[in-house]
């Protein structure tokens, strides 16, 4: 069939026709391709040889680390100038006298690294080794430390503050003036940073006394510390004890700045200390002027001080116009007039008080009714007491303490029996040491009465209730004095063990008039010596 032959030529051209469009793309995309790569190749290459031509310039082909070998140089010369401007590596290096200075840095920055690793204080003794052979090199070469500092990370001053922190890490506190006695050696300049800090690592460390002697260096050097330096030195010199010191810092202190309310609080303790009821009052009256507050804190203080000082018409005056007061306050100018053993004064007090909204607590009332037992007036203390559980306050081991030290001045029977009820009341709050001298001034009491017998056996059958012991019952005066008694009147030599079973008396008396051997009374073991306690002064604490 002569038509299917020329369309099937024809369907062979088609398809040769397009295998050699897609070879023909193919090949001019290759070409395409490789020609881009090579401009890419060339334009690095140009870079690279504009970026070398660029370094001759900036930096001389002869500055290296490795000499060519056909020039003899000499290792410890300096480079031959060059009319091109220099990079700062070998401006650095043209200015050090010898080779060597450049491991002398390296070694002092490997000392300060090693001070100020966290395991330096362990290592301490390696880097004060390493310090001292660093020193005894530049000895030998007759260089110091500055000049070596000048081509290191660190300064010299970095470096020697790195050292004055490990040995302070690791308790090697005399070596600390001995590194500033190297720093003015090698004449390294000590900053006033440099020495508030080596102050503040000193203080961390409770070692007031040394961060004291580095401020006498501070001071030596011409420096003037800061107002937070001198208030730190005024608490240094309070806790070394040198009081006058911690004034004079305190004087500086005011002349450059207004002290803080910490520093007036710290030097008001030091007028305290030193019993200066002037100076405080100076002190007070300086916070007012300088607007600094004189909170509840300072003006307690104030007043303890005056109260010891037996300033107290001063001390009343002052409290009066306080803006600011609290309970403390009026029981230290009630404790100033307890120990004048002026019971109206500090009764009135105690009505000034309430009158100032404030309510008394227990150590009020215990202190007013110190105050009527000072002043003989046991009946009002005993009125003061009901008064105060009339509030609701409990009593503790001083208001019993000071209620039966009122035995001992008018003892009566109902006094007596009202001290046994408060003690069953505040015996769980005291130890057997206390509640035994207390049994001891109620004996004391029942001895100076007729009717003393019955009293004293409730004062045993209590002693027994509470476990306490009753070989603190008896002292020798007591022993002396019944004994002169019943040889008066040719009976037992104690009143008071008559109403005491025989069987607890020992061995019968060989006479009738005193005990043949050791005996007991009322359980109390006299072997010769008879038992003593606390007096009633003594009770009160």
């Amino acid at each position: 069939m002569p038509g299917f032959g020329v369309r099937k030529h024809e369907t062979r051209s088609v398809t040769l026709s397009r295998s050699v469009g897609v070879e023909l793309a193919i090949f001019v995309v290759t070409l395409s391709v490789a020609f881009i790569f090579s401009q890419v190749g060339k334009k690095n290459v140009d870079a690279k040889k504009l970026k070398a031509s660029s370094d001759e310039e900036r930096c001389p082909s002869w500055f290296s680390w490795k000499l060519p070998a056909a020039k003899a140089v000499e290792p410890c010369k300096a480079p031959p100038v060059q009319k091109k401007p220099l990079c700062k590596e070998q401006q650095v290096s043209s200015a050090r006298t010898s080779c060597s200075s450049g491991s002398a840095s390296r070694r002092l920055d490997e000392i300060a690294a090693s001070a100020r690793d966290q395991h330096a204080s362990r290592n301490v003794g390696q880097v004060i080794q390493m310090y001292d052979e660093f020193l005894s090199s530049l000895a030998e070469k007759h260089t110091q430390i500055p000049e070596v500092a000048s081509s290191a990370r660190h300064s010299a001053v970095e470096f020697f503050a790195a050292l004055v922190y490990c040995v302070v890490r690791a308790g090697r506190f005399n070596l600390v003036e001995r590194l500033l006695d190297d720093m003015v050696a090698q004449g390294v300049a000590r900053p006033l940073q440099f020495y508030e800090s080596t102050m503040k690592q000193l203080a961390g460390v409770k070692k007031y006394k040394l961060a004291l002697a580095v401020y006498d260096r501070l001071s030596a050097d011409g420096l003037q510390p800061s107002a937070v330096t001198l208030s730190c030195l005024i608490n240094f010199a309070v806790e070394v004890g040198e009081l006058n010191r911690a004034i004079q810092f305190f004087k500086v202190l005011s002349t450059v700045s207004t002290p803080s309310i910490r520093a007036y609080m710290t030097v008001l303790r030091v007028h305290s200390m030193r019993q200066d009821w002037p100076a405080t009052l100076w002190t007070i009256r300086d916070m007012r002027r300088r607007g600094v507050e004189v909170d509840t804190l300072a003006m307690n203080v104030a007043l303890s001080t005056g109260v010891v000082a037996d300033h107290i018409e001063e001390v009343e005056a002052l409290l009066a116009e306080a803006p600011s007061v609290d309970i403390v306050s009026y029981n230290t100018l009630v404790k100033g007039y307890a120990q004048r053993s002026d019971l109206a004064k500090a009764q009135q007090v105690l009505a000034k008080l309430l009158e100032r909204g404030l309510r008394p607590n227990a150590i009020t009332f215990n202190t007013v009714m110190d105050a009527a037992v000072r002043s003989g007036e046991v009946c009002q203390a005993w009125q003061l007491f009901d008064s105060m559980s009339g509030r609701g306050l409990r009593p503790d081991r001083f208001t019993c303490s000071i209620l039966v030290k009122g035995l001992t001045k008018r003892p009566t029977e109902t006094h007596i029996k009202r001290s046994l009820t408060l003690l069953r009341q505040v015996a769980p709050l005291c130890d057997k040491t206390f509640l035994s001298g207390v049994f001891q001034s109620i004996f004391d009491a029942c001895q100076a009465l007729d009717e003393g017998l019955q009293l004293a056996k409730q004062v045993f059958a209590e002693m027994r209730r509470l476990e306490v012991r009753e070989s603190a019952l008896v002292r020798s005066r007591d022993v002396k004095a019944s004994r002169a008694v019943g040889q008066s009147r040719g009976k037992h030599p104690c009143k008071l063990c008559l109403g005491v079973p025989q069987q607890r008396l020992g061995r019968k008396p060989s006479n009738g008039m005193q005990h043949s051997m050791p005996f007991e009374v009322a359980g109390a073991h006299l072997d010769g010596k008879a038992a003593v306690s606390p007096s009633a002064d003594q009770l009160q604490t």
